[in-house]
């Protein structure tokens, strides 16, 4: 009923001005994390984004799938950039993510072991589809958390170079965190129906992750290498930096 006497008019009219012709900017997909609400550091409104949500915002990677099996994220993404003509596709991470935060326990043989994963729905989609940035974030952390990682990016001959956490901002799990959202761009790109846009550049991936304890929100510069805070420092870079390359 509060909804009913408050918002509700407002929203009756944000819904007939896109009623008939919606423009949806973006598919963004995030986590289902209750902390997280895209719609309001996006400052975003009815039919801007077409949002996808679910445990740690992974999207698997294309080579899960067979045949005619296949989950929501697939499917989202076609029906935002093949049926919708959307042309951009945004990854949202955040800091004390409750999925991640399990992703880091599997390092424990034991505590990832099948029977665990045949207990678990959660341990078993981590498993399976985060395992490549969990995989990542041990050999970087074995290596020192000093060297740059390589993803592919929109296509197999494309790389970008990230520098994870150089200040020391952020706890390990948060830092698997920004690995695993910048993992979910090179899974994006796996799927052959989205490879003609990508090649053309008509179509491009984002990262941001955002901090749940400062409100502060990161994009990942591929130019900067690493994920800036949008602040009154930054944001004229970034702006040109989007402007120049995923206009």
């Amino acid at each position: 009923m509060r909804y009913r006497n408050t918002t509700r008019e407002q929203m009756v009219k944000e819904f007939q001005k896109v009623r008939d012709n919606p423009e949806p900017k973006a598919v963004f997909f995030t986590c289902m994390d209750s902390r997280m609400i895209p719609t309001r550091y996006t400052d975003t409104h009815v039919g801007d984004m077409f949002v996808v949500r679910n445990a740690g915002n992974l999207i698997p990677h294309a080579q899960h799938f067979q045949d005619e099996y296949f989950s929501c994220e697939p499917a989202a993404l076609e029906l935002g950039c093949v049926v919708n003509d959307i042309r951009h596709i945004i990854v949202c991470g955040h800091s004390d993510c409750k999925a991640m935060n399990l992703l880091y326990q599997l390092r424990d043989p034991d505590f990832a072991s099948k029977l665990n994963r045949r207990l678990s729905p959660l341990r078993s989609w981590l498993c399976t589809h985060a395992n490549t940035s969990l995989n990542k974030f041990q050999e970087w952390r074995e290596a020192g958390m000093k060297d740059p990682l390589i993803f592919s990016s929109e296509t197999p001959l494309r790389r970008f170079v990230a520098y994870i956490d150089m200040e020391h901002k952020f706890a390990l799990e948060d830092k698997l965190s920004q690995i695993n959202t910048l993992q979910q761009m090179s899974n994006i790109a796996s799927y052959g129906f989205l490879k003609s846009r990508l090649e053309s550049h008509d179509l491009h991936i984002h990262a941001l992750w955002f901090d749940i304890y400062t409100g502060d929100i990161y994009y990942f510069s591929r130019g900067s290498k690493r994920f800036v805070a949008v602040d009154e420092s930054s944001v004229d870079q970034l702006s040109a930096e989007v402007r120049r390359f995923y206009s």
